[in-house]
C-alpha cells in the first residue's frame, strides 16, 4: 500500500507539471491555428460572393421576357445549380455551410445554394438519340425527411461520383434513371434511381406534382454526379437544420427590409447573425454562413490527442523513474543503516565493558573487537564513497593498459585465501590492451574475483579468462557453487543486495563490490553482465580495446 501511494503522488505531481506544459504548448499552437483558420475562413466566405457581386462570376440564365418558365417566381434551376456547385465546398474543411442566394437587378430572386443538386448526361425517352448535359435540382419536390433520407445514401459512399466504367465503385454502377421535369438545362427530379449489378438504389421517390397538369418525362444516363454543401460534414440532420437557419436568417432580413434593392444599401443581420444583403453591385445578393464553435481546432485534433497520449505517457514513465529512484534511494538507506547498526552495536557493547573493570586479559580481546569493526565501518564508509564518486561520473585517470598484467597482479594478491580455502585457480590469460583508470580496474578485478572467492566452495575452482573479443577486451570470472536465482540475476548489482537470505555479513564484503564493478564498467563505456551454469555462476565484464597498442 505504501509503494502504490508512493507511486501515485509521483505520478499526480509529473501530471500536473507535463499537463500544464502541454496546456501552454497547446494554448498557443491554437492561437496561431485560429488566426490562420480566420483568414482562410475570410477568403472562402467572401471570395465568391465578392466575385459573382463584381461580375467575375456570370450565370447564363435566360432573361424572363423570353418566356422561360421558372418553377418558382424567384428560381433558375441552372443558376441554383451552378451556385451550389462553386460553393459546397466552401468551409467544408472546418465543418461550416455557406448559403447564397442572388438577385436580379430589380431585386428579383434569381437563384439559390441547394441542398442537393446533380450533374450528368441524360437521354430522353421522346428524343434518345440526343443525350445532353442537365443540372438535377432536388430541393422542390422533396421534403426534408427524404431530403435527409437521400443524403444518408449518399454519404454511404466513399465519393458521390458514379460512372458506369469506373472500377472504384462496388458494386459496378450501370446507369441512373430520372423522372421529372425538364426547364431549359434543369432537370426537376420527381424520382432518381441509381442502377447497379446487384440492383437498385431509390436516391428520391417524392409525389410531388411541380408543374400542374405538365406530366414528368423519364430520362436515363450512364454516369451523375453529386454536389451538397451538407455531405461529408457528420450527421446530415443537424446539417440540413443548419441550411434552414441559414435560409431563415436571409429571409427574415429581406421581410424586415424590403426595398432594400432599390435603396442601394446594405443590410445585417446582427450581432449574432452572419447574414446580409448587399445591393449595388452588378448583380445584387445575400450572403449568410455558421461554423461550428470549435473550428479552431480544424486540423489540430490528431495532434492534440496524440500530444496530449504523450504528455500522459511521459508523465508515467517520469513518475516511474522517479518511483524507482526513490525506492532505492531508500533501500540504500535502509540498507546502509543497517550494515552501520551491527558494527555500531558492537563498538558500543565492548567499549562500555571497557569501562568497567574487567579482566586484563580480556581488555586486549576487547580492544581487537573495537579495533575490527572500526576497521569493517571504515572499509564500509570508503567504498560507498567510491561508489559516490564513480555514479556522479567523477574524471577518470586513463592511461594504457594490459588487462592480463592487471588482472594477474590482482589474484597473486589472492593466493593465500585461495590456498587456505582449498579452491583451486584456472588462468587463461592473453595480451589485451584497453585504455582506463588503474586502480578502478584493480577494482573490478578484485571485486569479482573476491566474490568468486565467497560463492565458491571448498575443493571448488575458481577460473579467470583475460582476452580478445572483437573489439573488446573480455574479462570472465567463473566459480563453481549453487547458481543464482533467476529472480535475482539483475539485482545482484544492487547496493548491498544479497541473492542469498541466510549468508551473514560476517563471510565478508560490504555489500557494494558488484556495484562498484557496475558503476566502474559503466564510466568505462563497457558491458558487464552475469549468467547461470551447471554448478557455478560466470561473470563477465566487456571494455573497449585499444588498437593501437595491439
Amino acid at each position: 500500500m505504501e509503494d502504490k501511494r508512493l507511486f501515485f503522488n509521483c505520478l499526480a505531481g509529473k501530471l500536473a507539471v507535463f499537463l500544464l506544459l502541454w496546456a501552454a504548448v497547446m494554448a498557443a499552437l491554437v492561437w496561431v491555428n485560429y488566426r490562420w483558420c480566420q483568414e482562410d475562413v475570410v477568403q472562402q466566405y467572401s471570395d465568391l460572393p465578392m466575385r459573382i457581386r463584381t461580375g467575375e462570376v456570370t450565370f447564363s440564365a435566360q432573361p424572363k421576357d423570353l418566356g422561360i418558365v421558372r418553377f418558382l417566381p424567384w428560381e433558375d434551376g441552372y443558376c441554383s445549380a451552378q451556385l451550389t456547385m462553386m460553393g459546397e465546398h466552401l468551409l467544408r474543411d472546418y465543418g461550416g455551410q455557406l448559403f447564397l442566394r442572388i438577385y436580379e437587378k430589380d431585386g428579383d430572386r434569381l437563384g439559390q445554394t441547394q441542398m442537393l443538386v446533380g450533374y450528368t448526361g441524360m437521354t430522353g425517352e421522346t428524343d434518345p438519340e440526343e443525350d445532353s448535359i442537365v443540372y438535377l435540382v432536388f430541393d422542390p419536390a422533396m421534403t426534408d425527411e427524404e431530403m435527409l433520407a437521400a443524403l444518408e445514401i449518399l454519404n454511404g459512399y466513399p465519393k458521390q461520383v458514379f460512372y458506369r466504367y469506373d472500377d472504384d465503385v462496388r458494386p459496378r454502377f450501370t446507369g441512373v434513371q430520372a423522372v421529372g421535369w425538364r426547364e431549359g438545362e434543369a432537370l426537376y427530379v420527381q424520382k432518381l434511381t441509381l442502377l447497379f449489378e446487384t440492383g437498385e438504389v431509390v436516391l428520391a421517390d417524392t409525389e410531388a406534382d411541380l408543374f400542374p397538369g405538365r406530366a414528368p418525362e423519364s430520362y436515363s444516363g450512364t454516369w451523375v454526379e453529386f454536389y451538397s454543401p451538407l455531405l461529408g460534414r457528420g450527421d446530415p440532420e443537424p446539417q440540413l437544420e443548419r441550411y434552414r437557419a441559414l435560409e431563415a436568417e436571409v429571409d427574415e432580413i429581406e421581410e424586415t427590409f424590403p426595398r432594400w434593392p432599390q435603396e442601394g444599401l446594405a443590410y445585417g443581420g446582427g450581432w449574432n447573425s452572419n447574414a446580409y444583403l448587399v445591393a449595388g453591385a452588378v448583380r445584387p445578393l445575400a450572403s449568410n454562413y455558421s461554423l461550428p464553435k470549435l473550428y479552431a481546432l480544424t486540423g489540430l485534433e490528431p495532434m492534440l490527442l496524440l500530444t496530449l497520449g504523450m504528455a500522459a505517457a511521459l508523465s508515467l514513465f517520469t513518475a516511474w523513474l522517479e518511483y524507482r529512484a526513490i525506492r532505492r534511494e531508500r533501500a540504500f538507506t535502509r540498507a546502509a543503516a543497517h550494515e552501520l547498526k551491527t558494527p555500531l552495536a558492537i563498538l558500543r557493547t565492548h567499549a562500555e565493558a571497557l569501562r568497567e573493570d574487567i579482566d586484563p586479559e580480556k581488555r586486549g580481546e576487547y580492544l581487537d573487537v573495537v579495533l575490527s569493526e572500526t576497521d569493517r565501518m571504515a572499509a564500509l564508509t570508503a567504498a560507498l564513497l567510491d561508489l559516490a564518486r564513480l555514479e556522479r561520473g567523477e574524471a577518470l585517470n586513463r592511461e594504457p593498459l594490459e588487462l592480463s598484467a592487471l588482472v594477474k597482479g590482482v589474484l597473486d594478491r589472492l593466493a593465500l585465501p585461495l590456498a587456505q580455502k582449498g579452491i583451486a585457480l584456472s588462468l587463461d590469460l592473453s595480451q589485451v590492451w584497453t585504455e582506463g583508470d588503474r586502480s578502478r580496474l584493480e577494482s573490478v578485478a578484485a571485486n569479482l574475483a573476491s566474490n568468486a572467492l565467497r560463492h565458491c566452495p571448498p575443493g571448488g575452482t575458481v577460473a579467470v579468462r583475460a582476452g580478445k573479443e572483437g573489439r573488446w577486451a573480455v574479462l570472465t570470472v567463473d566459480n563453481d557453487g549453487e547458481p543464482i536465482p533467476e529472480k535475482d540475476l539483475s539485482r545482484i548489482w544492487e547496493p548491498f543486495y544479497r541473492s542469498d537470505r541466510s549468508r551473514s555479513r560476517d563471510t565478508g564484503g560490504t555489500g557494494l563490490g558488484l556495484a562498484i564493478v557496475k558503476a566502474a564498467v559503466k564510466a568505462h563505456g563497457g558491458e558487464y553482465g552475469v549468467s547461470n551454469r551447471a554448478g557455478g555462476v560466470t561473470f563477465r565484464v566487456s571494455l573497449p580495446c585499444l588498437q593501437s597498442a595491439q
